[in-house]
Parts: C-alpha cells; sequence; structure tokens
C-alpha cells in the first residue's frame, strides 16, 4: 500500500477533519468507543466487533459528519473483499445461522424457505428461553432487591419503578450493546447472547446502542416493543420515563 493510496479510514479521518469534529465529539454524539473510531481510521474494525457493526458505525458516522457513506462502504468492502459474499455468509456471522464445512450454492427459492426456518426459530426460541428463565428467577429471587443498572436477569425479577426500566433480551446469535444514562455515564458495555437478560433503571433517561438490532427484543417501562431492527443493523434509542415506544 502507497502513501498516497486512499482507504476507508483514511477517507473517514478526511472527512472528519474536514466536517472539524472531533473523535471526542464524534464519541458523545454516535455513542460508539472513541477507541473504535481511532481503530477505524487507522483501517482496523477489529474493535467493532465484526463487519456488520463495522458497516453501521461507518454508516452513522457517514451521516453526523456528511460523508459519502455509499464511497466510504465501497472502500471498506473492497479492503475486505466482501463483494462476494453470501447472504448465508452474514447471517452466519451473527451466529444467527450454524456454520458449515463446506457451503452450497442456494437458489433463491431455497434461500427463501432457509429464512422462513430462521424467522420461525426466532419467534420460538425466545418463548422457551422465557418459560425457563421465569421458571429460574421464582427459585432464586430473595427479599432483598439490587439498585444496579445493569443486572443479570438470573439474580433478580425487575420491579416497577418511577422511572425508566429497559429490559433487553437476546433472542438469536448476539449482539453487542452500549447503555448510557442523561449524564452520559456508561452503564454498560457488552455482549448480550441468545437467551440471556439485562435489566437497566435510571431516573430521567436511557440511551442504547444496540450493535445487532435484529437479535435482541426490548420492553419498555412493562410495554413489549419487540425486535428494535434487522440483522446486522445498528440502532441508537432513546427512552424516558413516559416512553412506550421507541425514540
Amino acid at each position: 500500500m502507497t502513501d498516497m493510496e486512499l482507504t476507508f479510514g483514511r477517507e473517514l479521518r478526511r472527512a472528519r477533519e474536514s466536517a472539524r469534529v472531533t473523535i471526542e465529539q464524534l464519541s458523545k454524539k454516535t455513542r460508539i468507543r472513541e477507541d473504535v473510531i481511532r481503530d477505524l481510521e487507522n483501517d482496523d474494525f477489529s474493535s467493532s466487533g465484526g463487519l456488520v457493526y463495522a458497516r453501521g458505525h461507518l454508516r452513522t458516522i457517514s451521516k453526523l459528519i456528511g460523508a459519502d457513506s455509499d464511497n466510504l462502504l465501497s472502500l471498506f468492502e473492497s479492503a475486505n473483499q466482501e463483494d462476494q459474499r453470501a447472504i448465508s455468509d452474514l447471517l452466519e456471522e451473527n451466529n444467527a445461522t450454524p456454520s458449515t464445512a463446506s457451503r452450497l450454492n442456494l437458489s433463491y427459492k431455497k434461500m427463501a424457505g432457509v429464512a422462513a426456518v430462521i424467522l420461525l426459530g426466532i419467534i420460538l426460541v425466545p418463548s422457551i428461553a422465557s418459560l425457563f428463565h421465569s421458571s429460574q428467577k421464582t427459585h432464586t429471587t430473595t427479599s432483598g432487591s439490587s439498585t444496579s443498572s445493569g443486572i443479570s436477569s438470573s439474580a433478580v425479577v425487575a420491579t416497577k419503578t418511577s422511572g425508566v426500566t429497559v429490559i433487553v433480551t437476546g433472542t438469536t446469535g448476539r449482539s453487542w450493546i452500549g447503555v448510557t444514562d442523561a449524564a452520559g455515564t456508561q452503564v454498560f458495555n457488552g455482549q448480550i447472547a441468545a437467551g440471556a437478560s439485562q435489566v437497566f433503571t435510571n431516573n430521567q433517561e436511557l440511551d442504547l446502542v444496540v450493535g445487532n438490532a435484529g437479535a435482541v427484543s426490548l420492553k419498555v417501562n412493562g410495554k413489549d416493543l419487540g425486535t428494535p431492527g434487522a440483522i446486522g443493523e445498528v440502532v441508537h434509542l432513546q427512552f424516558t420515563p413516559n416512553s412506550t415506544s421507541q425514540g
């Protein structure tokens, strides 16, 4: 690679500097960690959590700094030779389908059948997992209650509060979740696997960044909101005590 060769990282840095936005400012506005942005500007997406998440970060950043997202993604795909990736590879990357030693050439009709099976699994698995965890909670809950913002579902049962309560449950594959409160303090930064749950509470506001929106379901202030997006989609959400929908 020559010094003059254009890469997605160099183009991202050039666009950010042209917009006169610092990495710190960009991180606060997008809820993407500073180290992840710096790595992307150095053509390194390993800290993003995978190719799908990296694409989502590039789209989000592009909108904020007015960059050409199509050009950035084209450079990204070229660097990673991802133009010819099959749909099954994208699903497999998010653990939505098991990996196989050898892949078959699928027709559109067959892929539609596979997608239908996956969709059925997305619907049934959370219900079964919910029954299992509900039974487990009945035997493990004690008279004491936790006031921590991020709580494992195997430890406590969420109670109604005067603030905002968000329950994130993994439905299929894995998803990276970032949660901050009204003061901008990071409450949670990690992954939620299928069948696992996390409960977050705050008196004023909770902001969520979901790295793989199709892999989780949300319950906010007692109301089931379902899946906030598609497999591989990065979404940014904000909830308050009066929230009954994705804000």
